[in-house]
């Protein structure tokens, strides 16, 4: 068969069926709500036949109607790659020869200028990519919009940024609307733009359960219909976000600061390098009789100052130090930690001398 029900998608058959629609499989099987719809495989697209006969019947099952046309290359939705608007989706197409007409413009989308661009700079083969289409029951969207369950601009893993307009989606995807913002960390949202608390409320819920089933900070895109009802459009990991530090086994926030920077090391090291100079370093702070975790976070050197930053007798000459090795941003984030009481002072904590952090950066 070349059309598959989503439901029936086996989500590990993304060479198959392409990323958007193994996403989509993969909200089904956790019981998400998600419009009905179905996929126009990779075989059809290989075959440059759209399979007539085929599309036309799934489109009678789904009951005719306007439907949402949308790629699924199996390039799309990578870990660290999402194609986001890359290819092209059409919406509220009407009918039979209207949607076989959008799956081959769908098709052809795998060749525009900006997807190929993309594909380059993402390294991904152009002869590798196969495109699948995603025919989905449109939602008569009141309010649709993205949101993202860590911010993409900070990096903050606690807090989920949502972005919403009235109607359809697509004009908070492309940017042709200035969409009410939000930023939620967990307190009560004020009331404002088009979305109540209630709505912000059960859209951060959502994210968070996604980003827990699916193991990842999540990009989702959703929409609500005009019976109030939540749809999810898509879900897919969030690629731009830098690595989260490693988990640690002591309680409380950590204290990390990056040593490469003050070094001039303005890329990430390499494997080697990067074994190479955490030795260095580790053995340095020995000689004094100091010990500093030091931990790779994406390829770039980092130190936990945080049993420093707890010592009564190092704590306070720190702001000094940061000031001195790594500039006012260092030193203005640990005069605010100092008053913070998640780093209060504790009695008995090793010392930490200051030689682990003024010779730490010229190691």
């Amino acid at each position: 068969m070349r059309v598959f029900e989503l439901a029936t998608i086996d989500r590990e058959r993304r060479d198959l069926v392409g990323g958007k629609a193994a996403g989509l499989a993969a909200l089904i099987q956790l019981g998400e709500r998600v419009p009905d719809g179905f996929c126009v495989t990779t075989e059809a697209h290989h075959r440059g036949e759209v399979p007539r006969a085929e599309v036309l019947a799934a489109y009678d099952r789904l009951g005719g109607g306007p439907v949402a046309v949308r790629s699924s290359a199996t390039a799309e939705d990578l870990p660290d790659a999402s194609f986001a608007g890359q290819q092209d989706t059409y919406l509220a197409v009407t009918g039979a020869e209207e949607l076989l007409k959008a799956i081959r413009a769908c098709w052809d989308s795998l060749h525009t200028e900006r997807a190929v661009a993309y594909r380059e700079a993402a390294g991904v083969a152009h002869d590798t990519v196969r495109m699948a289409v995603v025919v989905q029951r449109m939602v008569d969207a009141e309010v649709a919009g993205v949101l993202f369950t860590a911010n993409p601009l900070t990096g903050s893993r606690n807090e989920t940024v949502v972005d919403a307009a009235p109607g359809l989606g697509t004009a908070v995807v492309d940017g042709t609307t200035a969409a009410d913002h939000y930023v939620l960390d967990g307190t009560d949202p004020a009331e404002h733009g088009c979305l109540s608390p209630a709505r912000l409320k059960e859209l951060r819920e959502t994210g968070e359960r996604l980003q827990r089933r699916l193991g990842a900070p999540q990009d989702v895109e959703w929409a609500y219909d005009r019976d109030g009802t939540l749809w999810l459009l898509q879900s897919r990991p969030i690629t731009t976000l830098f690595p989260a530090p490693p988990r640690s086994k002591k309680p409380g926030p950590r204290l990390y600061v990056e040593f490469g920077h003050v070094q001039g090391m303005l890329q990430p090291a390499t494997p080697m390098g990067m074994s190479t100079l955490k030795s260095l370093l580790a053995g340095m702070l020995a000689s004094f009789g100091l010990t500093v975790e030091i931990v790779d976070i994406g390829g770039r050197l980092y130190g936990d100052l945080t049993d420093a930053m707890r010592d009564p007798s190092t704590r306070r000459r720190l702001v000094k130090l940061m000031a001195v090795d790594f500039g006012p941003r260092a030193q203005a984030v640990v005069e605010h930690l100092l008053n913070d009481p998640r780093f209060a002072p504790e009695r008995g904590t090793r010392r930490r001398g200051s030689a682990a952090l003024t010779m730490g950066p010229k190691a």
